[in-house]
C-alpha cells in the first residue's frame, strides 16, 4: 500500500475517496445522483439528487466524479480531488436515511448530573436521550434554514462556543449543510480568546448557550464567555479606524505630527494582537500624549484641555464602535433566571429552529406532504423523510476543496492561527481510519472523552463515527464525576465498541488505587479496542489501561492539523503485535519518518517520494534507530490541513443553485502555512509538526513529546515525558507506591544549563518519604541515565489543570522559570499555580 500510494497518491487516495463518501453527479440522470463506488456491486450506486430515489449507475471502471486527483503542482499548497461535488453534510446525515437507517441511533447525549439512587444505588444520569438519524437530519436541517434566516450565506462564517450538547452538533451539521464556515471554540476559553477567534475568522454569527453543567455546578456562558467577548473588545483594525476618525475630527487641535505620533504610538501598543480592549487604546494614547508634552519628535505640546478633550473625544469614539457580530444564538439548556439580554442581537435558538421547521412543514405540504406536525414528518418512511427535508431545506453540494471548517492551535506568536479543514478529503480520510485504526463497522458505538472545540470532538466525536454509521456518545461534564467510574458506567450502559480517551484521562484514574474499585463494578467487555489521544503515553500508563479497560488499548499519534489519526496500531493484524511499549506505526498512505538536523552529514537534498523541493531549511539525516527525531511526513495525504485562514479578502464564492465552489484561488495564509510546517528541512517539501519520536527495528515509532519539552542537560536531550515514564513505572513496580502522577520541567542550572524537576502529587493520604525519592532517584537512574535525574522530587496537592482536563505543563514551566503563566481563565483551579 505504501508503495501504491508513493508511486500514484491520487490514484491510491482516489480509490478510497470514490468509496468512502457519496459525490454529486450532476451529468447523471435529469437531477443528477449522489452516489459512491460499490465494489460488491461493481457500480456507483447511490440516490437521485432530488427525488431520493435509490439508482445504480453503470460507468467505466475508471470513472472518478473529479477532474484531478491531486494537484502537486505548487507545493506546499497541495489540492485533491479537484472538481469533485460533495458534502460532509450529505454523507454525515441525508446518506444514512436515505439507505433506510433512519431509526438508528446516530447520538446518544448524556448529561452531567447524576442521580445515585438509580439503578439500584448504582447511580446514573438525570439527563439522557437517544437521538435518531431522522432526528439529527430535520434538527440540522432547522438549523440550516435559521443561519440563512440571519443573512448568511455559502462561505460566511460563525463561531460555535459551547457545551458538549446535542444542539452543538445539530448547529455544526447545520452549517455544513449551506457551506457556511464554522469555528468551534472550546467553552474553557477566556473571552479574550474567544474574541480574538470570532475576529480573526470574521465571524458573523457566534451560537453559545445559556450554561453547562459542570461536576454538578452550573456554568454560565453566555454571560461568561460570549458578552464580555463581543462587548468588551474591539478588533484592532476596527480601533484604528476609530482613532484615526476621532483625531479627524479634532481638526486644527491636534497637529499632523501630533496626530501622527499618537497613531505611531497606538499602534506600537497594540502590536501583535487581534482584538484588546478599548483601556488598551487610550493607554497608547495617554503614552503618546506624555511623548507630545515632552517635545518628541518635534511636537509642540497640547494644554492639558486639549489633552483632555482628545481623550474623552477617542473614548466616546470606541465606545461608539460597531457590533462586532450581527446575532448571537443561544441555546436555553441549564434555563438559568435574569440572563442579560441585547434584544437587537441576542435570539433563542429554539425561536428560530420552530420557525425554520414550520417553513420545513410548509415546504413538505406543497411538495404533496400530508404532515400535520413535526411527528408526522419523523414517521415517514426514510426515503420519504429526506425528500420531504429536501423540499425546504436542501443540501448544498461543494467543491472537495471547499472550506468546511476552521479550529485554532497553538503557535509560535500570540496571533490566532486557524488550520483549515476541507468538505472532499477530510471526508474521505478520516472515514478511511476508522476500520483501519479500530476495526470500525456500520451499527458500532464509539465513545470519545472529549468537547467539539477540540479536533478529537471534531474528527471523531462526530465527523469520522457519522461518517461511518458508528453511533457517537456525547457526554457533558467530567468523565470521572460523580465517582473515577464515571466512564466506565458509560461504556457498560450503551455497550460501547470503541473508546478514546487522553493521557491526562487515565493518569487521573491511576493516581488513587480506590478509583479502580468505581471501574471494576462496571462490565467493560463490550469494548473492542480503545487508543489514547492528545498527549504522549508511558509504557506505565498503556499497561494500566490494557489491564483494567481493554487487552487492546492502543496508542494513535495525530494534531489538530494532521485532520485524523496518521499513527495507530492496525485493527485485526496479528503481524503487528500489540504491546504495552507505547508504541505505534504510521498508516500505510502516511510517509512518516524521523529527522534530526546534521550540519556535518546532512545531504540535505529530496528524497525518493517527497514532491518538489524546498529552498532553504536546515541540512538533516535520516535518524538511526532508536535515535530521537522530529516526525516528518514526507508526502501529503487527503485529511491534512490544507492552509492556515487569512487572505479573507480574496475568499469569494460562487454558487449556482445547489452548487456551490470557491471562485478566486484562494490559498489562503500562503507564507505562515508554508513556513510553520513546510519549510523545515532543506531540499525538500516535508511536513513538521514540531513532536519528537523514535523509530525502532519492527517499523514501529514510539512518541516523546513536543519539541518544547524536550530538555538539554549538559548537552543531553532528554523528553520530560520519558523521565515521567519513569517515575511513573513505580507504580506498576510497587502497589504500595505514594506516586499519583507527576510533571517533569527543566529548571535553569547554573553548570548544567537546566536540571529536571519533578513535581508530584501523591496517592490520598500518602505523602513522599525520603526513601521513596530516593527510590524513584534510582529509578530514573537505572532506566534513563544519571543525566535525566531531577535534582528534586516537590510534592503538590494538585497540578493547573483545564476545564477539559488538561495538564498545563507551560504554566508549571513558567512557574519554574520566572516567566508570564499567561492567561488563567482556561484552568479550573487557578490557585494550584500559588501553591
Amino acid at each position: 500500500m505504501q508503495e501504491a500510494c508513493q508511486d500514484d497518491p491520487g490514484a491510491f487516495h482516489g480509490a478510497i475517496a470514490k468509496r468512502q463518501i457519496c459525490w454529486l453527479l450532476p451529468e447523471q440522470g435529469a437531477n443528477g445522483a449522489w452516489a459512491f463506488y460499490n465494489d460488491d456491486a461493481g457500480a456507483w450506486q447511490g440516490w437521485d439528487a432530488k427525488t431520493g430515489a435509490s439508482v445504480t449507475i453503470e460507468l467505466a471502471e475508471d470513472f472518478e466524479p473529479w477532474d484531478r486527483a491531486f494537484n502537486d503542482d505548487t507545493p506546499p499548497h497541495w489540492r485533491w480531488f479537484e472538481g469533485g461535488l460533495t458534502s460532509t453534510a450529505f454523507n454525515e446525515c441525508d446518506r444514512h436515511v436515505l439507505a433506510g437507517f433512519g431509526d438508528e441511533a446516530a447520538l446518544i447525549f448524556e448529561g452531567d448530573r447524576w442521580n445515585m439512587a438509580s439503578d439500584n444505588g448504582r447511580g446514573g444520569p438525570v439527563d439522557s436521550e437517544i437521538i435518531s438519524r431522522k432526528k439529527l437530519l430535520l434538527e440540522s436541517a432547522k438549523c440550516a434554514l435559521a443561519l440563512e434566516s440571519l443573512g448568511l450565506e455559502p462561505g460566511d462564517r460563525i463561531a460555535l462556543n459551547m457545551p458538549s450538547i446535542a444542539e452543538q452538533i445539530y448547529w455544526t451539521e447545520g452549517a455544513k449543510r449551506v457551506g457556511i464556515v464554522y469555528t468551534p471554540v472550546f467553552g474553557g476559553f477566556s473571552d479574550k480568546t474567544l474574541s480574538d477567534r470570532i475576529a480573526d475568522a470574521g465571524a458573523k454569527v457566534v451560537v453559545t448557550a445559556d450554561g453547562s453543567y459542570r461536576n454538578a455546578q452550573m456554568v454560565p456562558f453566555k454571560p461568561n464567555y460570549t458578552d464580555p467577548a463581543l462587548d468588551n473588545f474591539v478588533a484592532v483594525p476596527v480601533a484604528m479606524e476609530l482613532l484615526d476618525k476621532a483625531l479627524g475630527e479634532a481638526g486644527g487641535a491636534v497637529s499632523p505630527d501630533q496626530a501622527a505620533l499618537i497613531r505611531t504610538t497606538v499602534a506600537e501598543v497594540l502590536d501583535g494582537e487581534v482584538t484588546v480592549e478599548r483601556s488598551d487604546v487610550m493607554r497608547g494614547v495617554g503614552k503618546a500624549l506624555t511623548l507630545i508634552g515632552s517635545g518628541e519628535g518635534g511636537t509642540a505640546g497640547l494644554t492639558a484641555k486639549q489633552s483632555a478633550q482628545l481623550r474623552i473625544a477617542i473614548a466616546s469614539a470606541l465606545v461608539d464602535s460597531p457590533p462586532r457580530v450581527d446575532a448571537v444564538v443561544v441555546v436555553k439548556h441549564t434555563a438559568q433566571p435574569d440572563l442579560v439580554w441585547n434584544e437587537d442581537r441576542d435570539h433563542w435558538s429554539h425561536d428560530l429552529t420552530h420557525a425554520a421547521g414550520e417553513k420545513i412543514l410548509s415546504a413538505a405540504r406543497a411538495a404533496g406532504f400530508d404532515l400535520a406536525d413535526e411527528e408526522a414528518l419523523l414517521d415517514l418512511p426514510d426515503q420519504d423523510f429526506v425528500r420531504a427535508i429536501w423540499a425546504g431545506s436542501p443540501v448544498l453540494a461543494v467543491d472537495a476543496e471547499y472550506p468546511n471548517f476552521i479550529i485554532y492551535t497553538s503557535g509560535s506568536t500570540g496571533k490566532p492561527k486557524g488550520v483549515v479543514h476541507v468538505h472532499g478529503g477530510y471526508a474521505s480520510g478520516i472515514a478511511a481510519t476508522m476500520p483501519a485504526a479500530f476495526g470500525a463497522e456500520p451499527g458500532d458505538t464509539l465513545y470519545v472523552v472529549a468537547d467539539p472545540g477540540w479536533i478529537t470532538g471534531q474528527s471523531y466525536q462526530i465527523a469520522a463515527s457519522l461518517l461511518s454509521r458508528v453511533t457517537t456518545v456525547i457526554t457533558e461534564g467530567s468523565p470521572v464525576f460523580p465517582h473515577s467510574g464515571r466512564f466506565a458506567s458509560i461504556i457498560e450502559r450503551y455497550n460501547v465498541d470503541i473508546f478514546k480517551a487522553g493521557v491526562t484521562f487515565l493518569k487521573s484514574v491511576m493516581q488513587n488505587p480506590e478509583n479502580l474499585k468505581d471501574i471494576e463494578r462496571y462490565d467493560l467487555s463490550s469494548l473492542k479496542v480503545a487508543t489514547f489521544c492528545a498527549e504522549p503515553v508511558s509504557p506505565a500508563v498503556q499497561a494500566f489501561a490494557m489491564e483494567q479497560i481493554t487487552e487492546r488499548y492502543i496508542n494513535s499519534y495525530w494534531a489538530t492539523e494532521h485532520g485524523g489519526m496518521v499513527w495507530t496500531h492496525f485493527a485485526g493484524n496479528t503481524d503487528f503485535p500489540l504491546e504495552a511499549d507505547a508504541h505505534t506505526y504510521p498508516l500505510p498512505w502516511i510517509l512518516g519518518d524521523v529527522w534530526v538536523e546534521d550540519t556535518d552529514n546532512g545531504q540535505g537534498g529530496a528524497i525518493p517520494y517527497a514532491r518538489g523541493e524546498a529552498e532553504g531549511g536546515a541540512p538533516w539525516r535520516q535518524a538511526e534507530e532508536g535515535e530521537k527525531g522530529e516526525i516528518v511526513i514526507a508526502l501529503p495525504y487527503p485529511y491534512l490541513t490544507r492552509t492556515i485562514w487569512g487572505d479573507v479578502e480574496n475568499f469569494t464564492v460562487e454558487r449556482d443553485g445547489n452548487t456551490a465552489v470557491i471562485a478566486s484561488g484562494w490559498q489562503g495564509n500562503t507564507t505562515r502555512f508554508a513556513d510553520t510546517y513546510w519549510k523545515r528541512w532543506r531540499g525538500t517539501w516535508a511536513y513538521t509538526q514540531g513532536d519528537f519520536a523514535m523509530r525502532h527495528p519492527d517499523g514501529s515509532f514510539s512518541l516523546h513529546g513536543r519539541s518544547d519539552d524536550v530538555i538539554n542537560v549538559s548537552g543531553h536531550r532528554i523528553g520530560t515525558e520519558e523521565i515521567e515514564g519513569a517515575i511513573l513505572r513505580d507504580k506498576s513496580l510497587d502497589p504500595n507506591s505514594p506516586v499519583g502522577n507527576v510533571i517533569v520541567i527543566g529548571a535553569p542550572h547554573s553548570q548544567k544549563g537546566v536540571t529536571p524537576i519533578a513535581f508530584v502529587t501523591p496517592v490520598e493520604g500518602r505523602r513522599l518519604t525520603q526513601d521513596d525519592r530516593r527510590r524513584l532517584t534510582d529509578l530514573v537512574r537505572t532506566e534513563k541515565g544519571a543525566v535525566a535525574v531531577p535534582s528534586d522530587f516537590i510534592e503538590l496537592n494538585e497540578f493547573p489543570e483545564t476545564r477539559s482536563g488538561k495538564y498545563m505543563r507551560r504554566m508549571v514551566r513558567a512557574v519554574v522559570e520566572g516567566g508570564d503563566v499567561g492567561d488563567v481563565s482556561t484552568l479550573r483551579n487557578p490557585d494550584s499555580l500559588d501553591e
